[in-house]
């Protein structure tokens, strides 16, 4: 791990993100693919999927009904089965308590209301890495179920043997999806946007993926709901001296798990305790690995929010004091014990966070992302006081129909 002052923190952030959630590569690249599946369909996804996933894939191949889900789900090992089922619940109680409630107001004249509606049908994104993550499946799954959607779709990359993971399937079939589409990143993307042969179009798209998968989210945001700009992982640790160097080693590898493009950082005002964190963690994933020695940790604080990383972590009696001020990033995790990981799979709050800066004003993945919200308006009785101000209004700005229209009712 190499260790720098505080003051390349900005330099070095800017330089792995290539300026944001993707680059001019990126968007290039996704918008010729974008571009091939809108004009070509499925032909067009089946290319993609043939050049970077599985060389042999049919048409065929491309689409899993619920039923051939459930008969590979049947295969889920028991002790996969029950750690997906504790996760499952763990995040279902968790967005539960997320569920959007009507706001109402009455008055002499009128009753306005603003209602939640699910959305009908939602594309979810699930990346594969050596293997497939049923983890993302319910992190995308479980806030569509609590919001009632009515059609949930997955998008997941083919593997090389063309095989359907049980744990995938065994995931797929706990947050009642209506289907796998088996194709990743840019392509599975457009096809969901725009459909295809073989799948109809949604009305969003959510969840996670590389940069090229979020500059295509970006490039169809025109056409189709997306969440977040979700692209490679971020982790930026905040740790005092009393932290325990070891465990943060882990967090820190843990992190570079992420792949190519994957950013990990630790800072702490102790460079004594910063060697020592770099001396556990060698190896190969060292040089990929970040550390910065800061005057203070508070200055360490401002550097992460102005940074407004996916993931937070304050390691160390001290660093976790600092928790009410570190308010820009997807997920903000508070003392040692809290690892990432936890948050990844099994704490409760969703994994599927903004990245490249986008916490600024972008959130985690929660339920609200799965409806939308529709104003309902009923006028009745003397309306001349509101017919007064609002022609005044209208008048004003030489709005002359809308004017006789409020003075109509009056």
């Amino acid at each position: 791990m190499r260790i720098s002052e505080l003051s390349a923190f900005p330099r070095d952030v800017h330089r792995a993100r290539g300026g944001g959630a993707f680059g001019a590569a990126e968007r290039n690249a996704a918008a010729a693919i974008v571009r091939a599946v809108r004009r070509g369909g499925d032909a067009a996804v089946l290319r993609t999927v043939r050049r970077f996933d599985r060389a042999g894939a049919k048409p065929e191949d491309l689409i899993v009904e619920a039923a051939a889900l459930r008969r590979a789900a049947r295969a889920c090992p028991h002790e996969i089965r029950h750690a997906l089922d504790l996760a499952y619940a763990r995040i279902l109680a968790f967005h539960e308590r997320q569920r959007p409630c009507e706001a109402a107001r009455r008055d002499s004249v009128a009753e306005l209301r603003l209602a939640p509606t699910p959305l009908r049908r939602v594309g979810a994104l699930v990346p594969r890495g050596t293997s497939s993550y049923p983890s993302t499946v319910l992190m995308t799954g479980v806030p569509s179920q609590v919001a009632g959607v009515r059609a949930l779709l997955v998008a997941s990359p083919m593997p090389p043997d063309g095989s359907i993971d049980p744990a995938l399937a065994y995931a797929l079939q706990l947050v009642g999806a209506t289907l796998l589409y088996r194709a990743g990143g840019a392509a599975a993307v457009a096809a969901l946007a725009y459909g295809t042969r073989s799948l109809a179009r949604v009305d969003k798209i959510v969840g996670p993926g590389n940069a090229y998968t979020a500059a295509a989210k970006w490039l169809v945001s025109a056409d189709v709901g997306i969440d977040a700009l979700q692209g490679p992982s971020e982790l930026v640790a905040l740790a005092s001296g009393d932290a325990d160097a070891r465990t943060l080693a882990f967090d820190l590898l843990a992190q570079a798990e992420h792949g190519a493009g994957a950013f990990a950082a630790l800072i702490s005002d102790d460079a004594r305790w910063l060697r020592v964190v770099a001396k556990a963690i060698g190896g190969a994933h060292a040089q990929r690995l970040r550390g910065y020695r800061a005057r203070d940790l508070r200055a360490a604080a401002r550097a992460a929010n102005d940074a407004a990383p996916e993931h937070v972590l304050l390691a160390g009696r001290r660093a976790a004091t600092l928790a009410d001020g570190v308010d820009r990033a997807g997920a903000v995790f508070i003392g040692t014990r809290s690892a990432v990981a936890f948050g990844d799979y099994v704490a409760g709050t969703n994994h599927a966070l903004p990245t490249g800066g986008t916490a600024r004003w972008s959130s985690a993945l929660r339920v609200d992302d799965f409806v939308r919200w529709t104003s309902r308006v009923s006028l009745r009785g003397d309306l001349r006081r509101l017919a007064c101000a609002g022609a005044a209004i209208a008048g004003h700005e030489a709005m002359h129909y809308h004017k006789a229209s409020m003075e109509a009712r009056a």
